[in-house]
């Protein structure tokens, strides 16, 4: 026994009529026709790029509509989807009552009393302006406003200003000279070019926002004498100046796709999967070289024997290490002198001394000065560039070319060739298992499986580790502790 969906009419009784040759048209035979195959006449919106639109099909030419309701509410949209359903519904209605038999059937008084109409609309004269509904037309394009570059600068160095440290403002301003030039600069903005710095031609010249494409922003890039890093700092400056200009009104893009014209521009973003470290003579010559220089040579033993980053290591206080010299908190600290704070890449922790970095520690507390643990030379907080920069001047001048990174990989591989674990050379160097592992499985130990110690029923010969490297046998390194100094690593097996 066939059964039917509820609510379904049965075919053979919604089989079609053919219409006749005249004029006049069957409307309930239409109008259950329709509603039966689903093409009655109602409204949908839908979100695009933001913004709510609407289709319908026209009630008197059937051609599909579709209209964007100008705006980003769902509740007005529905609002006014509803309306335009009543009003597609209403013109269908008012076409229906025009024909010859609705006309020819008289309401009845109480009838049209108490739907408050005693006679159907009369029909339209020829030539009147009521003859037939038009259909509706499209919108006029709205012209855009093209934004002036001097009004979007100022409006976003506003922004910054109340959201970015003193340091961070002048970094962004330095990019703009190099982009509109220094002269632009100060006019707009108020920022006058250091002293002694010469100033630099203006790339960009233009008057409008619209103006700057990613092919001028990427011959921009491509014209600089830089290094990808720096390459991908001036791409995210112009990132986030756009996202300002889109959000708050200022620029309107004409291609939907890609609304922010920087986002076009490649990233960048270029790794070095090559891992430079330091053998055990290396490390002992890089801090021979750096003797003169107490707190640069405190500097890189933090970054070699600890696995510090550059920036964590210059943002380190007094008191970030502990009274017993187990540990160093890795925490957010505030400059009150430049009025800046610290913002560490992967979050606080705490990182272990190791007896190699102890000794030194305990000699170099002993006699600094101040609340920074690597202050400049004249008092205050480093700079990371300034750091960098005299490092490599004191290295080049010594035949090196190691730099902070080179430090931090010199941790990583001796603690994995100790046999660290990869959960806790990632905590130590506050990284993610799935990096460490990207990085530094060439140097991990293996684990010896069960059983490793025989083969056929005969006892082979593990590999012993070798001894404590010469380095910790220096007497710069093992001062009078009160403990014994602990074996510090298997670095035989990365030289």
């Amino acid at each position: 026994m066939r059964t039917r969906q509820r609510g379904c009419v049965p075919k053979d009784r919604a089989r079609r009529v053919p219409k006749p040759s005249g004029t006049e048209i069957n409307f309930h035979e239409d109008f259950a026709l329709a509603v039966y195959r689903g093409k009655a006449h109602m409204a949908a919106k839908y979100l695009r790029r933001q913004t709510w639109w609407i289709r319908f099909y026209h009630p008197h030419s059937g051609e599909l509509v579709r209209a964007s309701l100008d705006t980003h509410d769902e509740a007005r949209a529905e609002l006014l989807r509803q309306r335009v359903e009543l009003e597609t519904t209403l013109l269908k209605a008012a076409e229906a009552l025009r024909q010859p038999r609705f006309k020819a059937a008289e309401m009845p008084a109480p009838v049209g009393a108490a739907l408050g109409s005693v006679a159907p609309p009369p029909p339209p004269q020829a030539g009147s302006q009521d003859e037939m509904p038009a259909r509706p037309q499209a919108a006029p394009a709205k012209t855009r406003r093209r934004t002036p570059v001097n009004e979007a600068l100022k409006a976003y160095m506003t922004h910054i200003r109340s959201e970015n440290a003193p340091l961070h403002v002048e970094n962004k301003v330095s990019m703009l000279r190099r982009f509109v030039g220094a002269e632009r600069v100060e006019e707009v903005m108020g920022y006058k070019a250091p002293a002694g710095r010469a100033a630099s031609a203006p790339f960009f010249r233009g008057r409008f926002l619209d103006e700057i494409t990613p092919a001028l922003l990427q011959e921009f890039m491509e014209g600089m004498a830089v290094g990808p890093k720096t390459k991908r700092h001036y791409r995210e400056f112009f990132h986030h100046f756009f996202e300002f200009c889109l959000k708050f009104g200022i620029f309107t893009s004409s291609n939907w796709h890609c609304p922010n014209p920087v986002a076009a521009l490649p990233s960048y973003l270029s790794r070095n999967r090559r891992i430079i470290f330091l053998t055990d003579d290396q490390v002992e010559e890089q801090i021979a070289v750096l003797t003169p220089h107490a707190e640069m040579a405190m500097a890189v033993a933090i970054m070699i024997f600890a696995g510090l980053r550059r920036a964590e290591t210059l943002w380190l206080t007094r008191d970030a290490i502990s009274p017993d010299l187990t540990f160093i908190s890795v925490a957010n600290r505030i400059d009150e002198e430049q009025d800046i704070e610290s913002t560490l890449k992967t979050g606080e922790r705490t990182v272990s001394i190791l007896p190699q970095l102890r000794p030194l520690l305990a000699r170099y507390l002993a006699q600094l000065k101040g609340d920074w643990l690597i202050p400049k030379p004249k008092g205050g907080r480093w700079r990371g560039d300034s750091f960098g920069k005299k490092l490599r001047r004191i290295n080049d001048a010594a035949g090196m070319k190691w730099s902070c990174l080179h430090y931090r990989h010199s941790f990583a591989t001796a603690r994995a060739a100790e046999g660290w674990s990869l959960f806790q050379l990632a905590k130590q160097m506050g990284n993610s298992v799935a990096i460490i592992e990207e990085y530094y499985a060439a140097y991990i130990r293996p684990e010896q499986p069960s059983g490793a110690g025989t083969a056929n029923g005969m006892e082979t010969v593990t590999q012993t580790p070798c001894n404590v490297v010469e380095l910790a046998s220096d007497s710069r390194f093992l001062p009078q502790l009160a403990e014994p100094p602990v074996a510090p690593s298997l670095r035989c097996n990365r030289q």
